[in-house]
């Protein structure tokens, strides 16, 4: 069984094509975006697997996405979302720390600077 899905685009007027595939209890998902053809996890993809509505190019789509949904809740993707929100939780601060450690080294080059160097 396969559903096709108009998902909005932020970059072009006309909707991207993200394709649901059931077959023998096996989801596959592909989305015609750039980074979709390049077999990437994109935003619409993302999106869409996650349920959320608002990336539909129109309402009258909502019946596929429920469908897909329970498409996709039958899988282990939910286990693999969370572990995606983890990661990037923890990427998130790991980059915030790292920031704030560049922040303070910077001004303390830069107050060296101003009192001199020995």
């Amino acid at each position: 069984m396969e559903i096709t899905l108009k998902a909005r685009s932020s970059s072009r007027p006309e909707p991207y094509l993200v394709v649901f595939v059931w077959n023998n209890k096996t989801l596959s998902v592909s989305c015609d975006c750039p980074a979709g053809e390049f077999g990437q996890l994109c935003k619409h993809k993302l999106a869409l697997l996650r349920n959320d509505a608002s990336m539909l190019y129109d309402a009258d789509q909502n019946h596929g996405l429920d469908k897909a949904f329970k498409w996709v809740q039958s899988t282990s993707f939910s286990s693999l979302l969370n572990e995606l929100e983890e990661t990037e939780r923890q990427t998130e601060q790991t980059i915030a720390k790292a920031k704030k450690q560049l922040a303070s080294i910077k001004q303390k080059v830069g107050r060296l600077l101003k009192e001199g160097l020995k």
